[in-house]
């Protein structure tokens, strides 16, 4: 889903939990609610408040949550003894107008022991051919 999507989502729920809440307070007949209707009104709207808060924080984390990592790319890779390992995200030798920038970021992580070679690229390691991504 999309970010703008999932922010929707989020305030909708929200916004919704707060009617739900404040109308499942006022229905309630429970013996230590207040029986005067503008008491009942203060401690429905307070409950209700507090449920559209926790629902909205959980609903706020999952939306903002599932968009920072969006796009990015994460290699990790342990080589030992004679091992080769290229780890390649996007172009090594773009071409022109080419975008070699990631919008969630690269990160590469490696392990080398022995006489292991590794090859990190943020881009295309020219092997696909002109034109080709990856």
């Amino acid at each position: 889903m999309q970010r703008a999507g999932r922010w929707v989502v989020a305030v909708c729920a929200g916004a919704g939990s707060f009617v739900v809440c404040l109308w499942a307070a006022r229905a309630a007949s429970f013996g230590f609610l207040p029986r005067a209707e503008a008491d009942r009104w203060v401690v429905a709207t307070a409950f209700a408040t507090t449920m559209a808060a926790l629902v909205g924080a959980a609903a706020g984390w999952w939306a903002g949550a599932g968009t920072e990592g969006a796009g990015a790319v994460r290699q990790a890779v342990t080589a030992s003894d004679d091992a080769r390992v290229t780890q390649v995200a996007g172009h090594r030798r773009p071409g022109p107008g080419a975008a070699t920038d990631r919008p969630g970021g690269l990160a590469q992580h490696v392990r080398a022991a022995g006489r292991a070679r590794v090859t990190q690229v943020g881009g295309d390691d020219g092997t696909a051919g002109p034109g080709r991504d990856r």
